[in-house]
């Protein structure tokens, strides 16, 4: 299998590449090399203007893709008035944007995908104040993959939506929370050991205190 995964080179994406790479063939996207062997590097930056275009000649130029796995998100705090018009945006294109066009371009190119993993967050169904524009990613990031398990051109679906983890995001900030995140390659974990079996969709919840993976729905 060829795995595709879009944010995959650091944090979640890059444990999840781990996991995957010893039986299947691994390509990772991202702004840095993160200089693996287990894994191909390929540069894609996610918040370059003209994004599908941009998505549309990086695909054109890819292998058969047979698993994409959408990876790409980072974290962002502030009421709709404290964010500027560029933060929007970015993350409309990281956390959005992104995903349709890969999908959608994909499947132009192929016909067809044997997996797709989204990877969101407990932002999906849970609303809070300060994350705004991040609720409406990752909840329009499900809701679009819950769709797209509905086409016939992709054989099944995993949405993941993890709490919150220990990355290297995190370096420098402080959080009373920070002990209580979850260990990323836990979670990559999970994840890998939701994906086999005979279903259409699968959503799964990664939750802590305790750790613990709870599966929503199944179809």
């Amino acid at each position: 299998m060829r795995i595709l995964i879009v944010g995959g080179s650091s944090g979640l994406g890059l444990e999840i590449a781990k996991l995957f790479a010893p039986k299947n063939e691994v390509i990772v996207t991202g702004r840095k090399n993160p200089q693996v062997k287990f894994a191909t590097f390929k540069k894609f930056d996610l918040s370059q203007p003209d994004l599908a275009a941009a998505v549309k000649s990086f695909v054109q130029k890819l292998p058969q893709i047979n698993v994409l796995v959408y990876a790409a998100g980072y974290y962002q705090e502030g009421t709709l008035t404290d964010l500027t018009d560029k933060q929007i945006e970015e993350m409309l294109n990281v956390g959005g944007r992104g995903l349709i066009y890969f999908a959608k371009y994909l499947l132009d190119k192929q016909g067809k995908l044997d997996e797709l993993i989204t990877i969101t967050s407990t932002s999906q169904w849970t609303p809070r104040k300060l994350e705004p524009i991040y609720n409406f990613i990752k909840a329009g990031g499900g809701h679009l993959s819950n769709g797209l398990a509905e086409d016939g051109r992709i054989k099944k679906v995993l949405v993941a939506g993890p709490a919150g983890m220990r990355t290297a995001f995190w370096d420098g900030i402080k959080r009373d929370d920070l002990d209580e995140m979850l260990d990323p390659a836990w979670v990559a974990e999970q994840i890998a050991a939701a994906g086999p079996g005979e279903y259409r969709y699968k959503f799964i919840k990664i939750m802590r205190q305790p750790a613990r993976v709870e599966e929503v729905e199944k179809r």
